[in-house]
């Protein structure tokens, strides 16, 4: 089963649930007297300070990537269990789920070092095991720059200090009051980004305009706001998905951030006046309850791309030292805009319906402002996403996706979303695997913050057998969008195809207590148990969901045959749906080499998309020393 493929009955719920977890940090060891200074590569790493520097840009590590990082730099070209790293990250007694822990240190740690799993300078995965570090390391000791007092002083001398720094505390107290050299400025600056704003969010800014019709309006500029905001602020952004639950909320503000594990709250109104548009925003320190900032804005509906821009830069320069530059937009036609917002709105119900509405309005706005390439965009992202679910066919979902992402790039090839629906076309349907990954560093580097991107990009990673990474991205797209089961599904997926069962179960498992009837997390939770030979439990799985007269024939079929039978009775149903990757799957996983391989003939011969999973699916695991086999894999590229 794959996302673009299979997934035909599946509904998503948005269910009200807490996924944060307050992960304690842990005090690093006292250092010794004289702390060691490592340089590796272009890189200086001061062990007192778990700062990072290169080429003259210094970076405050947090403590799990610094610990994580000190360990391997402890022990060069050593292999560095994770049960060691474990025992270093965390105390004895702390209840964490260790693995995706140690996997957001490890992923953190690469972004800092501008790292690669698949091509490591520093950090090197030895899969099951653990890392190493594979640069040169040249430890140095760090001598005090402190001068000693002398050991007898004189009286007179101890006044003379104390009168010079009178004095230089005098001088800079005017300089201040002054601000002479904005000085002042400088040191309220400096004050500002000292709050380690590393999380974001923006809740559901409010609808003034008391008109229930302009809800998708606010609920747009909310989403766009979140959007600007990832690619140009650095810290960590909640998504769309998760904050939505806090519309209309009651909860104060210092709750909806430790629901949702950040630092500050970004709150507001908006307000569409016929052909202006007014937004208030406010940002909020929640460990304080302190108000950083506060504006207002006012525009022509034509300018509303410029005004969320500029609200963004505002807000982003109030939490980050570096804020990145955010191209100058056109002017757009206000009803363009509209059938844009609704657009986005019907696309976030995750729907039948709601795909297939949400491609009329795209393709409406898109007649109003043919230039207009956030519409061609969504139009990418609905066809995709509603070509995963079955409700666009395939091929229909692939070409039209990849030809409006073409053209969105072709108008503006700074929109994030764009890059990963031509990544996704690129992969499921081209097979062009160096075009893909083209696309998706480019949306990567754009926004990294964007959940749906690196959800596509962690598939596109598993089906290259870069397992390691697929999880990671999996996870952070998990850690973005905290309410999303499709994610969750998929990052057991992700343990799946890595061939890790016992927490593809547990992943499954943990998707299936927010909706235990979520067809993507039953089917990876299915192949989980079969590969790890719990028959039973799978065929228990099985009548769960089924109907109590289809339950009793699964249950007689299985005493009887085994469970070779139902695989084998599945096959045949995929087979006559014409289903044929699917159907191979099945016969491969009974040791019917012929008709598995036949299968896959055909399937290549057809282009079916789900051929990608060739290298990924451990069913096929059987076949791979078949010529047959090995051949449809080098003619798809994945060698």
């Amino acid at each position: 089963m794959n996302e673009l493929d299979t997934a035909t009955t599946i509904r998503l719920r948005q269910p009200v649930v807490d996924f944060s977890a307050n992960v304690p940090r842990v005090r690093p060891m006292d250092p010794p007297s004289k702390p060691p200074v490592y340089r590796f590569g272009t890189f200086r790493l001061d062990s007192r300070t778990g700062e990072i520097s290169s080429n003259g840009t210094k970076t405050q590590l947090r403590e799990q990537p610094f610990q994580l990082l000190l360990a391997l730099l402890e022990k060069p070209s050593e292999l560095v269990t994770r049960e060691d790293l474990v025992r270093r990250l965390w105390p004895t007694g702390t209840f964490v789920d260790y693995d995706r822990g140690l996997n957001k240190a490890i992923l953190s740690l690469r972004e800092a070092l501008n790292d690669s799993a698949e091509k490591p300078q520093f950090v090197e995965t030895l899969p099951r095991k653990g890392y190493r570090f594979i640069a040169s390391v040249a430890p140095e000791q760090q001598e005090s720059s402190a001068v000693p007092a002398p050991p007898h002083p004189e009286r007179a001398s101890r006044s003379k200090r104390w009168i010079a720094v009178v004095a230089v505390l005098a001088a800079l107290g005017i300089a201040l009051a002054a601000n002479l050299g904005r000085l002042r400025d400088w040191m309220t600056n400096r004050s500002r980004h000292s709050s380690q704003i590393t999380a974001l969010a923006v809740i559901p800014l409010e609808n003034l305009s008391r008109d229930p019709d302009q809800e998708y309006f606010a609920d747009g500029m909310t989403d766009e706001l979140i959007t600007d905001l990832a690619k140009t602020a650095t810290a960590r952004m909640t998504s769309r998905t998760s904050v939505m639950r806090y519309k209309g909320t009651k909860k104060s503000v210092r709750e909806i951030a430790r629901e949702l594990g950040v630092d500050a709250i970004v709150e507001g109104t908006v307000t569409r006046s016929g052909d202006r548009v007014r937004i208030t925003a406010q940002l909020i320190q929640t460990a304080t309850d302190m108000h950083l900032w506060a504006e207002t804005y006012e525009r022509d509906a034509s300018e509303v791309l410029r005004l969320q821009r500029e609200v963004a830069t505002d807000i982003a320069s109030r939490i980050s030292s570096v804020v990145k530059p955010l191209d100058q937009p056109r002017r757009v036609n206000p009803n363009a805009y509209g059938l844009y917002l609704k657009g986005r709105d019907f696309f976030y119900r995750y729907s039948d319906q709601g795909w297939q509405q949400a491609i009329e309005h795209f393709n409406r706005a898109i007649e109003v402002d043919p230039k207009f390439a956030p519409a061609y965009s969504g139009l990418a992202d609905a066809y995709l996403v509603g070509g995963a679910y079955g409700v666009i066919p395939t091929r229909e979902a692939l070409t039209q996706g990849k030809s409006a992402a073409a053209k969105a790039l072709e108008l503006d090839d700074k929109l994030a979303s764009a890059h990963y629906a031509l990544a996704t076309a690129y992969t499921w349907y081209d097979w062009d695997w160096a075009a893909a990954e083209k696309e998706f560093q480019l949306g990567l580097a754009i926004n990294p913050n964007d959940a749906l991107g690196r959800n596509w990009h962690a598939g596109y990673l598993s089906v290259l057998g870069r397992h390691d990474e697929a999880i990671d991205e999996e996870e952070r797209a998990c850690e973005l969008d905290q309410l999303s089961l499709i994610f969750r599904a998929n990052l057991a997926r992700s343990y799946y195809w890595a061939r890790r069962y016992d927490e593809a179960i547990a992943q499954a498992r943990r998707t299936l207590q927010l909706d235990p009837g979520f067809g993507v997390a039953l089917f990876w939770l299915e192949g989980s148990l079969r590969h790890k030979g719990m028959f039973k439990e799978a065929v228990a799985l099985r009548q769960a969901v089924a109907t109590p007269e289809k339950a009793k024939v699964i249950a007689q079929k299985f005493k009887t045959d085994g469970f070779a039978s139902l695989l084998r009775e599945e096959g045949e149903k995929f087979k006559n749906g014409g289903a044929f990757l699917e159907a191979a799957r099945c016969y491969a996983a009974i040791g019917e080499k012929e008709a598995a391989l036949s299968l896959l003939e055909d399937c290549y011969q057809r282009r079916c998309s789900s051929m990608v999973t060739l290298k990924a699916e451990p069913d096929f695991d059987g076949l791979r020393s078949e010529a047959r086999f090995q051949e449809l894999v080098n003619r798809i590229g994945l060698r």
